[in-house]
C-alpha cells in the first residue's frame, strides 16, 4: 500500500479566467496567459495533497516518454523545486482518430535540465479516452491502474509531484469532482536537478519513436499552479513561456 508524504501547505490562491481563442490557458492569480492553437501539424521541435487514504501504487508500465517533445505552457526556472501542483479540467475530445492525443501534466525538470523528469498528468485521445499516467523519466511511464483512476469530461483533476529527494518521490492525481485519489511512488531513480517547475501540454512520443498526431483539443486550462523551491512558493507568474514550435 502506497503512502503519501505531504508537501508544504499551499498558499491561498484565486483563479482568473482566460477568455480568448486559445487552446491552453496557464492560469494563475489574476494573471492569465493564452496560447493560440496551431493550424497545421506540429513536428517534434522542442527539447524538450489532499486528504484521504491513498490507493495502491501498483501500475501498468507504458512506453518510456521522450524528453525531446514539443511542449506548450509555462516553466518556472529556479533552484530546489521539490513540489509542483496544478489542476486541469478534463477536456471533451471525440470524433477524431483514436491515435490522436494531447497530454496535460505538471512536473519537475525537463527543459533547462534534461537529466531526469518527475511528471504526472492525463492524456486525452481523439476517441474520448482519458489515460492517467506517471513517470520518472527516463524510466518507463506507468498508468495508474490498481485501482483504475477515472476521470470524465468536465471533471477537475489536481496533478501533483513531490520529490522527497533527488532520486525518490511520488506523484498524485486527485479527481476533485469525484473524490478519487491515486498515488505512485518512485525510489532510486536518476537524479533530478530540481531547476524546472513545469505546467505544460505535450504532443508526446509514440512507440515508433515519432509523435502521436496532435488532437484538436479546443481549450485546456491548468489552474491553481504552484511550485515550492529554495525561495519558497511561486506560481506560473513570470515563468518562461513555451509554445508549440519553440526550440
Amino acid at each position: 500500500m502506497a503512502s503519501i508524504i505531504s508537501g508544504p501547505a499551499l498558499p491561498p490562491s484565486k483563479i482568473s479566467s482566460c477568455r480568448a481563442t486559445s487552446v491552453l490557458a496557464i492560469r494563475w492569480q489574476n494573471h492569465p496567459v493564452c496560447f493560440k492553437k496551431p493550424t497545421t501539424s506540429i513536428p517534434g521541435v522542442l527539447a524538450t495533497p489532499g486528504p484521504g487514504r491513498p490507493s495502491d501504487a501498483s501500475a501498468d508500465k507504458l512506453v518510456a516518454r521522450q524528453v525531446q517533445q514539443p511542449w506548450a505552457g509555462a516553466v518556472q526556472e529556479g533552484r530546489g523545486f521539490s513540489y509542483v501542483t496544478g489542476t486541469v479540467r478534463v477536456s471533451w475530445i471525440a470524433g477524431q482518430p483514436s491515435n490522436s492525443a494531447i497530454s496535460a501534466w505538471v512536473g519537475i525538470d525537463g527543459l533547462s535540465c534534461q537529466n531526469a523528469i518527475l511528471q504526472t498528468g492525463l492524456s486525452f485521445y481523439g476517441n474520448g479516452a482519458v489515460v492517467p499516467w506517471s513517470e520518472w523519466w527516463p524510466a518507463p511511464s506507468y498508468q495508474y491502474a490498481n485501482p483504475p483512476f477515472r476521470a470524465s469530461a468536465g471533471d477537475e483533476v489536481r496533478m501533483t509531484v513531490h520529490a522527497w529527494s533527488a532520486t525518490s518521490g511520488n506523484s498524485t492525481l486527485e479527481n476533485l469532482t469525484t473524490g478519487q485519489m491515486v498515488v505512485q511512488e518512485f525510489y532510486n531513480q536518476r537524479p533530478l536537478c530540481n531547476t524546472d517547475a513545469d505546467f505544460v501540454l505535450e504532443e508526446f512520443g509514440d512507440y515508433t519513436g515519432g509523435h502521436v498526431p496532435l488532437a484538436n483539443f479546443g481549450e485546456i486550462d491548468i489552474s491553481n499552479t504552484w511550485a515550492y523551491g529554495s525561495n519558497g512558493w511561486v506560481n506560473a507568474e513570470g515563468a518562461r513561456i513555451v509554445n508549440f514550435g519553440d526550440r
